[in-house]
């Protein structure tokens, strides 16, 4: 220490060591202190006595002192919030402070408080930034009349009123917060006097609640861990200096939860409602081995991995590139490089056409079918952004597998770009839970990157993903779906994407774990026999009803090969277009009028064209022995697909219509 003391600025921010100076002299410096740090013992001493708090207020000094001098230990009397139970289903989190003042932590929702701070531009436009957006959109044209009627000069730091309009809320507190200084402490503490004068406003005001949305994550690029510590801060010291007799609930609205939760932890028996504490999360349950880690969300598997993404066999591999899709550095170098000069070229001449900040070219010398180059970002919520456009792309263009690098880990902590990456798959996956997606897969070159993802996708997933049996054996029966907003269910928009006549009279799940069991294990088998992920599709199954029972139970048989269609093998036939097994031929309808189509996981893994008469696929060159998986009626774009294999099909949802 003595060596770098003259040399490394040592100073104290938000309860953190900050050390600035060379990159050498600060490297050592800060094994110094991380060695004594690990040799301090903290621990806790809870005394529940009557009079014993306010004895030891009258004479922290006293003792402090003694204990130090005698053990050479430091004291600290801790009086700290105390969480209170929500009563409410809406609020992930919930203390209160010695004052009274209760913090609520949510997810989202611009709440119905009295007052919500909102954050704008220099140039007051209320169109810049998500919440900015949503709060327009929902309180009207008004509010931007309103904030322009101000004659406020847009400087960093001011703060305009204006009522709420059509919002629930009275008032609309708008800011103008600083850009992130990268840790100068400039801009924390500028965004720390905007939240004190909002909360010193509010209580002048007489206002009894106000909604803090998390200023600063978003294009601002404050990191969302530095703005979750300093909201709490701000709000126990305001509680604590003005002891508000007006303010008495503060809601923090926030997208990524991680670093909140994080901070609101750290109370003592703190614990969030029910709904955000309990061991079902989107993901469910996690597998790992020392190289990757996979869960499922619906029928989409999620893996981690580390390794060469110019290796990736999937449809898609995505390419984190720059704003002219040229950067030739890290993952984006190795991709290019790989790829070879013609996809290089390919994105010099559309990436100067006008995009979305994507662009889509061939795969040169890569396994994928395309790969699609995004514009990289070190911001987090820029990063889920990029995600879920990305997600999106490939749920449009019905491609079934996509592989990620860890986007913008060169300028942000892993931990962060973890979240921001794992929120965007769920968010995309709730809306296209039965799209075309199978296999989601973030491949990770630095292999210490992979624990901070780890820790992410554990955040995230179930504890238990077996759900209670309702009865023994292997059959167990059907599920319907019901609502009445019918056709805003994913699986319906599906079908109907193909079938636009008709009128649905119920859905209903197949749960049968004796097929779904074998048709995991064909498919493991699948992916090690042919090297890849692209082995499982969701296809269309069009039948008669005096077969649904027996679908149902035993699954698909080849016996009734023939009945139909023999055109291309004596297999089990599935369409890509539901349009097509809708047909009187193949969906016959009962007395009713009632007609009867199966959405079916099916592994069609490699294939070839067919032909009349085939029972299993051909071999896949003369001098193999392997068969192709399926086979179909043309390449490319297949229209249909034929299995010669019992266990290659999962007959996942049943759709009943007219």
């Amino acid at each position: 220490m003595e060596k770098v003391k003259d040399k490394v600025r040592v100073s104290y921010r938000n309860e953190a060591i900050c050390l600035s100076g060379s990159r050498v002299n600060v490297t050592h410096c800060k094994t110094v202190v991380e060695g004594a740090v690990s040799a301090v013992v903290f621990d806790s001493l809870n005394v529940f006595k009557s009079g014993v708090k306010k004895l030891f207020q009258e004479n922290e000094a006293l003792y402090v002192s003694s204990i130090k001098t005698k053990t050479g230990c430091l004291v600290q009397l801790v009086d700290r919030p105390v969480l209170q139970p929500t009563g409410s289903d809406q609020y992930l989190y919930h203390i209160q402070s010695k004052e009274g003042l209760e913090i609520l932590l949510t997810k989202g929702n611009i709440e119905a408080t009295m007052v919500i701070v909102n954050s704008v531009p220099p140039n007051l436009n209320l169109n810049r930034g998500a919440v900015s957006k949503a709060i327009l959109r929902a309180a009207g044209p008004k509010l931007q009349q309103s904030i322009n009627a101000q004659g406020a000069t847009g400087n960093v730091g001011e703060i305009i009123v204006t009522e709420g309009c059509q919002l629930k809320n009275k008032k609309v507190f708008h800011t103008i917060a600083p850009h992130w200084d990268n840790g100068q402490c400039t801009s924390e503490e500028c965004l720390q006097g905007i939240f004190m004068d909002c909360l010193d406003m509010a209580e002048n005001n007489n206002l009894t609640s106000i909604s803090l949305p998390a200023i600063g994550t978003g294009e601002l690029c404050f990191p969302t861990a530095v703005i979750a510590s300093l909201m709490l801060d701000k709000i126990l010291e305001f509680s604590k200096k003005r002891k508000p007799k007006h303010l008495k609930k503060v809601h923090i609205i926030v997208l990524f939860l991680q670093a909140f939760t994080d901070e609101f932890k750290k109370f003592p028996n703190a614990s969030g409602d029910s709904s955000s504490t309990k061991t079902e999360g989107p993901f469910s349950k996690l597998t790992s081995t020392s190289d990757m880690h996979e869960t499922k969300m619906g029928n989409v598997t999620i893996q981690v991995v580390t390794g060469d993404i110019t290796r990736e066999t999937t449809d898609i591999i995505v390419n984190s590139s720059n704003e002219s899709f040229s950067l030739k550095s890290g993952v984006s170098k190795a991709i290019l490089d790989a790829a070879g000069e013609a996809v290089e070229e390919e994105c010099h001449n559309v990436g100067a056409k006008s995009n979305p900040g994507m662009i889509m070219t061939q795969p040169g010398n890569l396994k994928c079918k395309k790969i699609l180059h995004v514009v990289g970002d070190s911001d987090p919520v820029k990063i889920n952004k990029v995600v879920k456009d990305a997600l999106q792309m490939c749920v449009k263009s019905s491609y079934t597998s996509v592989s990620f690098p860890a986007i913008g880990t060169g300028n942000v902590k892993a931990r962060l770009v973890a979240d921001a990456m794992l929120d965007a798959v769920i968010d995309v996956l709730s809306q296209n839970s039965f799209g075309p997606l199978t296999t989601i897969r973030i491949v990770i070159f630095q292999k210490p990157m992979l624990k901070d993802f780890h820790s992410s996708l554990e955040q995230r997933a179930a504890t238990d993903p077996n759900p209670k049996e309702k009865r023994k054996g292997a059959w167990r029966g059907i599920c319907k779906i019901k609502g009445k907003n019918m056709y805003k269910k994913n699986l319906l928009g599906l079908f109907y994407l193909h079938k636009k006549h008709f009128s649905s009279s119920q859905i209903e799940r197949i749960q049968n774990p004796g097929l779904w069991k074998c048709l995991q294990i064909k498919k493991r088998d699948l992916e090690l026999r042919n090297g890849h992920q692209n082995n499982e599709r969701r296809l269309f199954h069009g039948t008669c009803n005096t077969n649904v029972p027996n679908i149902n139970k035993r699954g698909f048989n080849r016996s009734y090969a023939g009945k139909n269609a023999t055109c291309y093998g004596n297999g089990t036939y599935f369409a890509v277009n539901a349009s097509y097994s809708a047909s009187n031929t193949y969906s016959k309808p009962n007395q009713n009028g009632e007609k009867f189509i199966y959405v079916c996981r099916v592994l069609t893994g490699d294939f070839t064209v067919g032909k009349q008469g085939m029972i299993e696929p051909p071999v896949k060159g003369p001098a193999s022995t392997d068969l192709y998986d399926s086979v179909v009626d043309k390449t490319p774009n297949p229209t249909m697909f034929v299995v010669f294999h019992d266990a290659q099909a999962y007959p996942e949802y049943l759709i009943t219509f007219k």
